[in-house]
């Protein structure tokens, strides 16, 4: 290079004749130049493809390391992929190994250094351009819990693409199980998991056999209802068994009743026979006063007449001639009377129930259907159970629990206002609040002895004989009065069949009520209180925690029907009030407290709004506007179940 240089600069020195020489010597920088990038792109593309060989055995290696443990097995799987994508002497690369290590939790790294001969540079010097690459793989293997809170309210039964709105739910959930089903696969083959809770929600929600599961004592044991006592007032008379008493009685002249010792007064036979055969005499009264029946007969036992034992008999005053002393044989049956009282009218108020039998896994109550029969004494009054096993003789029912509930103890103070801070009294809205005392036990739902009363005040009675209006099931069922939805399903791995069964048995009924349901679904993915489910870390790896929440409708509030809270114009837990003022604004506000809530217990929130536009509320429950949306249709409504699952599932390369 030294004898180049001085070459060029004598060349420079001399002007003359020397053009040719000149142009041969810009030749070199030339080729310099075309060689140089020649060899770099060879080299570019060699590092390239080294690269994604690189990323191909990180990744699978990592995919093979089960429990965070490196293995051979993890190595070679590593070496497989590195070789196979990028073949020893790829590219005239000199040969090389690819070390393969764990240097942290959870990620495998793959290092490879080679060189790259040059065709061209070599000419000039530059043997061998050096390769190298390294790559961290970690899969985002992270347990995954997704609990599915879902509106199964009566407008889910509505039609739409030629089918109807149930049975698009229950497809979009099955969509997103297919989604996640290579992920529950992947995290499983990890000794990580993937669970689904489910939350149908209408009114209320079913999950009082899962709190009897966990522990009985969440579950109240007496149980204030609107409901109605027998009321029994009415006197009536019990007539006792007879008692009977006999003796002989003596004929004293009187044609009637005779003495009880003997006398001198005397009859001849045919009269004697008269007298004693005389007819019974009805005596006492009226009930309650004892009443007597006295009968005559000519001896104890044989009530005809005895003339050797009636007349002139042994030791009598007078035993001789035509006239005689004469006796009969009298008996005096004594009945005396109880008094009772029978029904006389109804009352419709809140009534307390023993419910600690109800609420039991193989337990039921047994019910009264009607009043009726008598009772001992005046003013008891009887609510439906009492009823059935105090007075005999009535019809009655056995009823056994569905699973439904209603709320634990709350507060009027949220009305509606703009506060997102739950009261220390809403006990409802408190998800980890483990149950301690009545107030924070949930209520098992008993319509069978449900009677609603017209708006008042909690004290407010209504009394009357006749009507049963006011009956929860009289309503007809479709009508929504009162629902239980299918029993909600705490986390849990599924396999696709049990989902699909589950999910077949889903059925639109009831109102809209978004509060219930979300509390739940809070309730259930929860680390903490009365399930304790979520995780924040299991098997040495973090837990991501969503809430799905699907719903076809705006929030709903009724005065008259039996929900989560009770008949509002009677139990008044909400509202304070049996007119039920800002009822709706109330139960908004809950909604907006329990979204608040739920994400703060670091949980992302998705909703998404099923033929039905988001308001600001359903909108401000997701965790951002990306996890807000709207499906037209059953088509979209899938889609979307199919495009939460592709970004909760996602496995991700990090380098």
């Amino acid at each position: 290079m030294a004898r180049f240089l001085f070459c060029l600069g004598a060349l420079l020195r001399d002007r003359s004749g020397n053009i040719l020489m000149i142009t041969a010597a810009a030749l070199v920088p030339l080729l310099i130049l075309v060689g140089s990038a020649v060899d770099l792109s060879r080299a570019t593309m060699a590092k390239t493809r080294l690269q994604s060989a690189c990323d191909a055995a990180s990744l699978a290696a990592r995919r093979v390391m089960q429990n965070d443990t490196f293995s051979t097995s993890v190595s070679e799987t590593g070496q497989q992929f590195f070789r196979f994508n990028f073949p020893q002497g790829s590219f005239s690369t000199a040969p090389f190994t690819p070390e393969i290590s764990r240097p942290e939790a959870g990620v495998i790294r793959v290092e490879a250094a080679t060189q790259l001969p040059t065709v061209i540079m070599n000419i000039f010097g530059f043997e061998a351009i050096p390769l190298s690459v390294t790559c961290d793989a970690s899969l985002n293997f992270v347990n995954t819990d997704v609990v599915l809170v879902l509106d199964v309210t009566g407008s889910m039964a509505d039609p739409i693409d030629g089918s109807t709105k149930i049975a698009a739910l229950r497809s979009a959930v099955m969509a997103l199980y297919d989604e996640l089903a290579p992920t529950q696969q992947m995290l499983e083959s990890q000794g990580l998991r993937l669970r689904y809770g489910l939350v149908p929600y209408s009114s209320t929600v079913n999950v009082g056999r899962l709190l009897y599961a966990a522990n009985p004592d969440s579950l109240r044991t007496q149980t204030t209802y609107p409901s109605r006592v027998a009321n029994y007032n009415t006197p009536g008379y019990i007539a006792n068994a007879p008692t009977s008493a006999g003796s002989w009685e003596y004929y004293n002249g009187s044609s009637g009743a005779g003495a009880d010792s003997p006398t001198t007064r005397t009859r001849s036979t045919s009269q004697c026979q008269t007298w004693v055969q005389s007819a019974r005499v009805n005596g006492g009264g009226p009930a309650p006063v004892a009443t007597t029946v006295t009968s005559y007969g000519g001896t104890s036992t044989n009530t005809a007449y005895d003339a050797t034992q009636d007349w002139g008999w042994s030791g009598a005053p007078v035993t001789t001639g035509t006239n005689r002393s004469c006796r009969r044989w009298r008996t005096v049956a004594t009945t005396t009377y109880d008094t009772a009282y029978g029904f006389t009218n109804w009352t419709y108020r809140q009534v307390a129930y023993d419910t600690s039998q109800y609420i039991r896994p193989d337990g039921s109550i047994v019910i009264a259907n009607s009043a009726g029969g008598t009772v001992p004494s005046a003013g008891s009054s009887f609510n439906l159970q009492q009823l059935a096993s105090e007075v005999s003789g009535l019809t009655t029912s056995q009823v056994s629990w569905n699973g439904c509930i209603e709320e634990r103890d709350t507060t009027t103070a949220i009305d509606g206002g703009t506060s997102l801070t739950i009261p220390a009294e809403a006990q409802d809205l408190d998800v980890n609040l483990v149950p301690n005392s009545d107030a924070t036990r949930w209520r098992p739902a008993l319509p069978d002895v449900v009677y609603t009363r017209s708006a008042g005040s909690a004290s407010q009675t209504i009394t009357g004989n006749a009507s049963t209006s006011g009956w929860i099931l009289n309503y007809a069922a479709n009508l929504g009065y009162y629902a239980c939805p299918a029993e909600a399903r705490r986390l849990q791995s599924w396999d696709r069949d049990a989902l699909q069964n589950y999910v077949n048995g889903l059925q639109p009924i009831g109102g809209t009520y978004h509060d219930i349901g979300m509390i739940w679904g809070a309730r259930f993915i929860s680390t903490a209180g009365v399930f304790g489910d979520g995780c924040d870390e299991y098997n040495a790896m973090p837990c991501n925690r969503h809430i799905i929440f699907m719903t076809d409708g705006l929030q709903t509030a009724y005065c008259n029907v039996l929900t989560a809270y009770g008949v509002e114009q009677n139990d008044m837990r909400v509202t304070g009030s049996g007119t039920c003022p800002s009822q709706l604004a109330r139960h908004e506000q809950r909604f907006r407290m329990i979204c608040n809530a739920a994400k703060n217990l670091n949980v992302s929130v998705w909703v998404i709004g099923f033929d039905t536009a988001l308001n600001a509320n359903l909108t401000g429950c997701a965790s951002n506007s990306n996890q807000a949306s709207t499906s037209t249709d059953g088509a979209a409504l899938i889609a979307r179940f199919r495009q939460i699952g592709n970004q909760i599932g996602a496995l991700r390369l990090v380098k």
